[in-house]
């Protein structure tokens, strides 16, 4: 009987939002896309961090407005990580408990693991060892139940690796180990390099020393399947570092030379990792104070001026010891205790306990008869302990706590289900067919009605756009006409007034001689009179015609230029267009530019060039358009300047298109003019 309730009820919901569901699937496929394309660009490393945030912030508001699912669970996994790498943690934190809270109220055991792992994430980077172990151990827990392979271990070397650094190593490795087996049957190579890098770490805090050192060649050897790992250089360098700190503890400084060599020898490590760099220049320079080389000095002073300069305590520390060191080494007590002194100085401010012990050891070394040195030794050493057994105790009432807090809830979901499978059924299905009769119909009309208004609105939009754009290209065209006016006014000006000046001081010398040698002088004037006159006819004639009309292709036009310079002379033209360029989408002001160069290009190869054969290519590629005007004439020396201003307004054209102009050109050996312009 339930079973046949059931049925009908799925069948009945079934047919009712069977229209919907085309347009709900639209609308759903349309917002996936434009949170994808704006988690694209919060996670452009080419941008500022300011404006990653604010697409960020944008896909957060997106997803507020949607219903809690796996697929946005999945996006605020990935909004959360776009925070997390331009590091903000706040707002990292705040969406990885939004995602642990709804995981825990939809039973999402994946979500629940990953969003406690992001959480041990936040306290890790914010050094809260309590808090981060808290969520590590949890994501640990949950993480039995889900297939993934690569968040159980991730989550298992997290859990590994806090352990690690609160000296916990034995525990530390249980966890490594199990992330270690898992990475293995994935074959996931980075997580396998980090298991035996901390394998290797755990073995060296219990002295294991020849262990450590096998772990970290299994973590070197590891390296080869990671060449094209981004961190590729960071990582190899990393390994070397653990030998040299290994070495270090042994007190085998050949072997420490020998590491710090290779590291420093990985090709851009100073560039790529400054940080890396300096640790194990440190390193080297240290093994060459041990084995009696005084160069270490300027070892020493390199990494504190770096150390200074990132302002990075660590390395300033280890600097600073290091200094001390060598200057004790030369019997210079005052320079030592400078340095030891400001190294101890700076550990116990910021609570850096070990470096603290080495400054206070190499200080009483220093100074032997002060005896606070060696009080605040015991000191320190007795607080270590204590901090060590409390931090032991507090991870294990943690676990304790989580371990009771886990299985409590789980009784209590299993009575919350049997409790409401028997209570809530008979209500649910006898009030959920009248409301949802009633509730689908009051949805379609307030769609509708949305649907309408949101229709008015962009149409409205629309028409406003459409203005604009009206409002634009009328703009554009006036001031065309404005830069036509002003260059027609530039060549009555300067050509058509100048000559007729010109001429008329040269007449004006009838006025004083009629001589018939003067007569004779003056004829002349009247060709050139006549040549003006034709000019301004050009002029006038240009004005009153539509020289790209709809009806007359750019190609046309071009050999119309031929036809009117064949009419008086021998020239030969040859044309060769490349058929793909398409004139009639080329911008009307570019294909004017074209048009006005390639017309005073013709008219002084018929004036001046004296040649007898002109070759015009016009050809496309890579989204531009490549002109060549070339003339067999007598070509001029391009360096020389010319008192016209055919050229500068030929190159001022192109210029003003965006285009580039050369000429080149040689005395008897022609002249060609090259034209680039983009589309």
């Amino acid at each position: 009987m339930k079973n046949d309730i059931k049925y009908l009820f799925i069948l009945f919901i079934l047919l009712i939002f069977s229209c919907n569901n085309s347009n709900e699937v639209n609308e759903k496929i349309n917002r996936e896309k434009k949170i994808n394309a704006l988690l694209v660009k919060a996670n452009d490393d080419l941008i500022g961090d300011k404006t990653r945030m604010l697409y960020a912030d944008s896909v957060f508001l997106f997803l507020k407005k949607v219903k809690y699912d796996s697929t946005t669970s999945n996006f605020y996994f990935k909004l959360a990580n776009r925070y997390f790498n331009i590091n903000r943690l706040e707002k990292y934190k705040k969406i990885s408990l939004l995602i642990n809270n709804n995981a825990l109220v939809t039973k999402d055991t994946f979500a629940i693991a990953k969003s406690f792992n992001y959480l041990g994430d936040y306290y890790y980077q914010k050094y809260n060892v309590d808090s981060c172990y808290y969520n590590y151990f949890k994501a640990q827990k949950y993480s039995k139940y889900i297939k993934d392979n690569d968040l159980k271990v991730e989550i298992n070397r997290n859990l590994g690796n806090i352990l690690h650094h609160k000296n916990n190593y034995l525990e530390s490795d249980i966890y490594i180990t199990k992330a270690l087996k898992l990475a293995k049957n994935s074959k996931n190579y980075r997580y396998i390099y980090d298991c035996y890098l901390v394998l290797g770490l755990s073995q060296l805090g219990l002295n294991n020393y020849q262990k450590a050192i096998d772990y970290f060649l299994l973590s070197e050897e590891s390296l080869k399947d990671l060449e094209d790992d981004f961190f590729f250089t960071t990582l190899k360098a990393q390994v070397y570092i653990n030998f040299c700190n290994t070495y270090l503890q042994i007190k085998d400084y050949k072997n420490l030379l020998i590491y710090a060599k290779k590291g420093l020898s990985i090709d851009g490590i100073s560039s790529l990792d400054i940080k890396t760099y300096t640790y194990l220049k440190n390193y080297y320079g240290y093994a060459k104070l041990k084995l009696g080389d005084k160069s270490a000095l300027n070892d020493f002073n390199e990494t504190l001026k770096i150390g200074d300069s990132l302002q990075f305590i660590p390395i300033q520390n280890t600097s600073n010891l290091h200094l001390g060191e060598y200057y004790l080494y030369e019997k210079d007590t005052i320079k030592a205790l400078k340095y030891l002194e400001k190294a101890n100085t700076i550990s116990k401010k910021n609570s850096l306990i070990d470096d603290e012990l080495k400054a206070l050891n190499l200080l009483s070394f220093a100074e032997p008869k002060k005896s606070t040195y060696l009080k605040r030794i015991i000191l320190l050493k007795d607080s270590l302990l204590d901090v060590e057994r409390k931090t032991r105790e507090k991870f294990s009432r943690i676990a304790f706590e989580t371990d009771e807090i886990i299985k409590e809830k789980d009784v209590i979901e299993i009575d919350k289900n049997n409790f409401s499978s028997q209570r809530w059924i008979i209500v649910i299905l006898s009030l959920f067919f009248i409301l949802l009769v009633f509730l689908y119909f009051y949805s379609r009309i307030k769609k509708n009605k949305n649907r309408e208004l949101e229709y008015i609105k962009e149409q409205q939009k629309s028409n406003a756009t459409i203005y604009e754009l009206m409002l634009d290209e009328k703009k554009k065209i006036e001031e065309g006409k404005q830069i036509e006016k002003q260059r027609i006014s530039k060549e009555l000006h300067d050509g058509v007034m100048g000559k007729l000046t010109s001429i008329r001081l040269n007449l004006f010398v009838l006025s004083k001689r009629t001589d018939q040698e003067t007569i004779n002088k003056c004829l002349n004037h009247i060709k050139d009179i006549q040549d003006i006159e034709k000019e301004i006819r050009n002029i006038a004639h240009d004005l009153n015609k539509d020289i790209f009309a709809d009806n007359i292709d750019f190609i046309s036009i071009v050999k119309n230029l031929f036809s009117s310079i064949e009419n008086h002379s021998s020239i030969e033209f040859k044309l060769k267009a490349d058929e793909n360029i398409d004139w009639e989408s080329l911008e009307s002001n570019k294909k004017m530019q074209i048009y006005r160069v390639l017309q005073e290009s013709l008219l002084n190869i018929d004036k001046y060039a004296r040649a007898k054969k002109v070759a015009i290519s016009m050809k496309k590629a890579n989204n531009k358009i490549s002109i060549s005007i070339e003339d067999d004439g007598q070509g001029f020396d391009v360096k020389k300047p010319k008192n016209g201003i055919g050229l500068k307004n030929m190159r001022e054209r192109i210029e003003s298109i965006n285009g580039k102009f050369k000429i080149e050109s040689k005395s008897n050996e022609g002249t060609k003019i090259n034209l680039i312009i983009p589309l």
